[in-house]
């Protein structure tokens, strides 16, 4: 696989494999994660915040978290879902709450991965579950490519000319296909907004970086549209006892006032009056504490709306972003290609070339340092990394003859 494939193939998977990893990606030391809790209030009705709960935590070193109301908890090597499960099990189980807690925990901060050798931009970078060697060489700028040097009197550097024109064109032709796949997916956007159905579907790689994209983004936008169907039935819920409660400090508050008549003429006692005055006050109370969760409720089911109609626009913006990097890449690359063809075609004529001219073809491996023991493995390039590893890239140049 030339270097060129490697790194755009890297860039491509990041996408598709962040999708799959990130539901799939188990827990590691170190790795940061937030923690957003919410317990069932009976006076409401409904979930509230669980502030104490509620915040960022950092995995130890040895794989545990320590939470509060809950205690230590060996975190490393479980999925985000299984440690939230474990841990809705446990607060429920040691506070004895009637309903379970609803916890929900997010993967924020991972340590670096390293990446040195052979690349153009060697250090530190931020890990992503799910990546892979090739994508860090992606992202680290790709293996260093020394630029071509020929001259008259060295055939190899002038016999790498034919390799070098194969070369461009490869990465044109990659990059003329996710461009297609670029345009598919502003295609699909705005035939959605139509109502028309999906565009053709590029074929390959491309066409499985496209079918992600739109699965991701399709499921993104169920679950914005569940969260809102939640909303709308909680609201409506908080209206009705609203309602109700309304009813009640009417009600109660007209047999105050018949009370307090009775109490001025002698005909009631003043107990009487404290206890009805004592239920009016904890009636508007919890009156008040409705109010507040409809006026949450209905903030949270603007911000759903909101972030629907974003969807799409984000989504577009992005695409628009891509398709220029690419369009600008192309034409570099399509300029290289016509200089390496004239310059090829002049040393053809001048007899620098034969008959059996050569290529290269670039090698890379992955040799991966992971773990306090400093063990070196040979990695391929789909393998997955893990937060802390440090890559080093060896390129090595193989001449093959046409």
């Amino acid at each position: 696989m030339s270097c060129f494939k490697i790194l755009y193939a890297g860039l491509l998977l990041v996408l598709s494999a962040t999708v799959v990893a990130a539901e799939s990606y188990r827990l590691h030391h170190q790795d940061k994660i937030s923690l957003r809790a919410m317990r069932w209030d009976l006076n409401s009705s409904s979930y509230l915040r669980w502030d104490g709960l509620s915040g960022e935590y950092t995995v130890a070193r040895d794989g545990t978290l320590m939470i509060p109301l809950v205690g230590e908890v060996a975190a490393e090597g479980q999925t985000a879902a299984e440690l939230a499960e474990t841990l809705e099990l446990k607060l429920r189980r040691q506070i004895g709450m009637i309903e379970p807690p609803k916890i929900a925990l997010e993967v924020v901060g991972h340590l670096p991965v390293y990446v040195l050798g052979d690349v153009n931009s060697p250090g530190a970078y931020d890990y992503q579950a799910g990546m892979t060697a090739q994508q860090l060489l992606a992202l680290a700028g790709g293996p260093i490519r020394p630029p071509i040097q020929f001259t008259s009197n060295n055939d190899y550097q002038i016999l790498r000319m034919g390799g070098e024109i194969r070369l461009l064109s490869t990465q044109i032709e990659e990059l003329e296909d996710e461009k297609k796949r670029l345009l598919a997916d502003l295609a699909s956007l705005e035939q959605s907004e139509s109502g028309e159905g999906a565009p053709e579907s590029p074929e390959g790689l491309e066409g499985e970086i496209l079918a992600a994209t739109l699965n991701a983004r399709e499921g993104l936008g169920d679950r914005i549209r569940d969260l809102q169907s939640m909303l709308k039935e909680q609201i409506s819920s908080l209206t009705i006892q609203l309602e109700l409660r309304n009813a009640q400090i009417e009600n109660i508050s007209r047999e105050l006032e018949n009370l307090t008549a009775l109490k001025e003429k002698g005909l009631t006692v003043s107990n009487r009056v404290t206890s009805m005055t004592n239920m009016l006050n904890d009636l508007e109370t919890k009156r008040l504490d409705q109010e507040i969760a409809l006026m949450t409720a209905r903030q949270e089911l603007n911000r759903a709306e909101r972030d629907e109609l974003e969807l799409d626009d984000n989504a577009r913006s992005d695409a628009l972003v891509q398709l220029n990097r690419v369009e600008s890449e192309l034409a570099s690359l399509k300029t290289r290609l016509a200089t390496a063809s004239s310059l090829h075609g002049e040393l053809a004529a001048a007899g620098f070339l034969s008959d059996d001219d050569v290529a290269s073809e670039t090698v890379i491996e992955f040799a991966v340092t992971r773990g306090e023991d400093g063990q070196v493995q040979r990695f391929q390039a789909a393998d997955r990394l893990m937060p802390g590893d440090t890559v080093e890239v060896i390129r090595s140049i193989i001449v093959t003859s046409n």
